[in-house]
């Protein structure tokens, strides 16, 4: 066995090892962030970056904060290697150093300010269809070589597969206090006008439809303030 299969090796049972011992699934995701700092070569710090469904970066799991300013930064200048490896189909993208970068000269300059100089970025896959990336950075320039990328690759699919379930009990977790909320608003419009649950919901649809506003935030809004209908020009 090469001592490429050796690491990749290692990297995927220690992580793999580790996530069944996890009771959390964020924990787990900054168990795999940790586990690619000291086992893929060369990387000082590491994180999960994942782009949300209204373009904002989000840093669930990451080693060090200087980590989630870079994510800001490459919200900031909206480019960089996190962002492509997003959208491309190329599996990693490496910066050898950030004072000669051409590609993303504005967020290189930057990041190169706060002392990185090499940055190796690899996309995650989530059934979701979620964008999201593993992020490896390092103090020195020509820090990654196609054998840590191919390393950092096993991470990123543990990685991927952890993201997968953090968005799964993100989802759950939403949905169950949406019809919390939806329930507690049907009842307020019940007692307050004498009318049936159905009668009560159906008012709390029509206001959703009426304001272009999603039906769980007019029940927030209700249970909140016992504001109904809520105001006009309210988003």
């Amino acid at each position: 066995m090469s001592e490429a299969e050796e690491t990749s090796t290692a990297a995927s049972s220690r992580p793999a090892g580790k996530l069944r011992s996890q009771h959390s699934s964020v924990g787990a995701l900054q168990e795999v962030v940790a586990s690619a700092t000291t086992l893929v070569q060369g990387t000082d710090y590491a994180g999960v970056s994942v782009l949300s469904r209204n373009n904002q970066f989000e840093s669930p799991a990451y080693t060090n904060d200087l980590v989630r300013q870079i994510d800001l930064l490459q919200q900031e200048t909206g480019e960089g290697p996190c962002l492509e490896a997003m959208d491309d189909d190329e599996e990693f993208l490496i910066i050898t150093d950030m004072e000669r970068e051409e590609r993303w000269p504005r967020f290189a300059r930057r990041a190169h300010q706060l002392g990185i100089r090499s940055m190796l970025s690899c996309r995650l896959l989530t059934e979701h269809g979620t964008r999201g990336a593993l992020n490896l950075h390092a103090r020195e320039a020509g820090a990654f070589n196609e054998t840590a990328a191919e390393t950092a690759a096993v991470f990123a699919v543990h990685a991927s597969s952890v993201l997968t379930q953090v968005l799964l009990i993100e989802s759950l977790n939403t949905a169950v206090q949406s019809r919390k909320h939806i329930g507690e608003a049907t009842g307020i419009l019940m007692e307050r006008h004498g009318i049936p649950s159905e009668e009560a919901f159906s008012m709390l649809v029509r206001a959703s439809q009426n304001s272009n506003t999603k039906l769980r935030e007019i029940a927030e809004r209700l249970v909140a303030t016992r504001i109904f209908p809520p105001p006009s020009g309210t988003p």
